[in-house]
């Protein structure tokens, strides 16, 4: 766990990805130079005019990945509980 990188980030901006049904792409400022853009499976749990201006977890030390066309720079992460609340 130590090496994990884990910043708190603000959701800037949030829109649908246009090729994937559960994938939304967003830029998250987490108070570097500019935001990073991430893709997370968010769409069936949220509305897209619900992420902008929330606080995520981002995990920031992952390599750089294309999700369905999309460069996404870490992850959300994200918890529920046994009733996925």
């Amino acid at each position: 766990i130590a090496r994990l990188d884990i910043r708190v980030g603000v959701i800037t901006k949030a829109w649908e990805h246009e090729e994937a049904d559960k994938l939304f792409c967003e830029e998250i400022d987490i108070g570097e130079e500019s935001p990073r853009q991430i893709a997370s499976g968010l769409r069936e749990h949220y509305k897209v005019e619900d992420l902008v201006g929330q606080r995520v977890l981002v995990l920031t030390n992952l390599k750089s990945r294309k999700l369905v066309g999309f460069p996404s720079h870490g992850m959300v992460l994200c918890a529920s509980n046994d009733d996925k609340t």
